[in-house]
């Protein structure tokens, strides 16, 4: 590919759109948090709808990866620069999941939207060049893969990141290959299809003449730190007010230790010990790291057996003595 030294302009109006993106991001980030801590209806992530708004954020980001990869390779492709860029967000990618293992070990980000980013924008790179129709068909072939081709081979953990397994693995971010790389190239379609009609005006010249618009641009233009910032930050203001309302910090407890109550009440317990059984419950499946798997409703065999073993511990630890 050639090459070229003199820098490509960058446009605001993309940059304001991936600020939009992010202001999306924050609102779905901040709707998680919430659930997470038991501020408002814990099932709320689980939902459909909640889900695709997820999915649609996603895919703005991963398409408009895609559009940009086509406007920075317009006047020429500067491939040290451009592997560079990949290398960062691969760097970033590798620092979620380090983080996310050390926060949520049964369900960290193994494969979530950087690390799919980094991979899509690298097997792009020789399609910069390629024929339309020839983008066009493996993008095609990349969204319907996985409604054609999934087998329980691809289930083994080795292949999750492909997306051609019959199962979603637990995690809080997964955004596998197939068919999210179908989207990057979908975006790098339009930017070279702008490209080749000549960018309107209104895209080109473009500039933010207010302060929300001159912080969407300036949010796109750092969107990758402002990805990695946001959620510890979100986390962390969620958590002091959540202690300053006096709510307990236990992801999704008061729901468990209400049901709970409920059903060890119906049973014949007492209120007392059914109350101290339940919250006993509680901390050991957070101590084994069992909790988040419980709280979600996502409790894997081996866990439930787990989780079997400490109900029947804490009922017998906290049932009256027999004299």
């Amino acid at each position: 590919m050639a090459q070229n030294m003199t820098a490509s302009p960058r446009y605001a109006a993309i940059d304001a759109a991936r600020g939009l993106a992010l202001v999306a991001m924050f609102v779905f980030h901040i709707i998680w948090d919430l659930a997470y801590f038991g501020l408002v209806a814990e099932t709320l992530p689980q939902e459909s709808a909640f889900r695709w708004f997820g999915h649609s954020i996603a895919a703005a980001f991963v398409g408009l990866s895609g559009l940009g990869l086509a406007l920075a390779a317009r006047n020429g492709l500067d491939m040290a620069q451009a592997l560079r860029r990949i290398g960062l967000v691969a760097a970033a990618a590798a620092l979620v999941s380090a983080a996310s293992y050390a926060i949520f070990p049964e369900a960290f980000i193994f494969f979530g939207i950087l690390h799919l980013i980094a991979l899509a924008s690298l097997c792009a790179l020789p399609l910069l060049g390629a024929p339309a129709w020839i983008v066009g068909a493996l993008a095609a072939m990349a969204l319907a893969a996985p409604l054609l081709i999934s087998a329980p081979t691809f289930d083994a953990p080795i292949w999750w990141w492909l997306g051609l397994g019959t199962i979603e693995p637990r995690s809080n971010d997964w955004r596998p290959f197939l068919p999210w790389f179908g989207i990057m190239l979908a975006g790098l379609l339009m930017g070279r299809a702008l490209l080749a009609q000549g960018l309107p005006g209104a895209l080109s010249q473009w500039q933010p003449q207010n302060a929300p618009a001159r912080a969407l641009v300036f949010g796109g233009r750092h969107s990758l730190i402002v990805y990695l910032v946001h959620q510890p930050i979100f986390i962390a203001l969620i958590f002091v007010i959540s202690s300053f309302a006096g709510r307990a910090v236990v992801p999704g407890a008061e729901g468990f230790i209400s049901s709970c109550i409920s059903q060890c009440q119906a049973t014949g317990g007492n209120s007392g010990i059914c109350t101290r059984a339940c919250g006993c419950i509680v901390d050991e499946a957070q101590a084994q790291n069992l909790w988040r798997a419980i709280a979600s409703n996502r409790i894997a065999p081996d866990e439930n057996e787990k989780f079997g073993e400490i109900t029947r511990a804490c009922v017998a630890r906290n049932a009256p003595k027999t004299p």
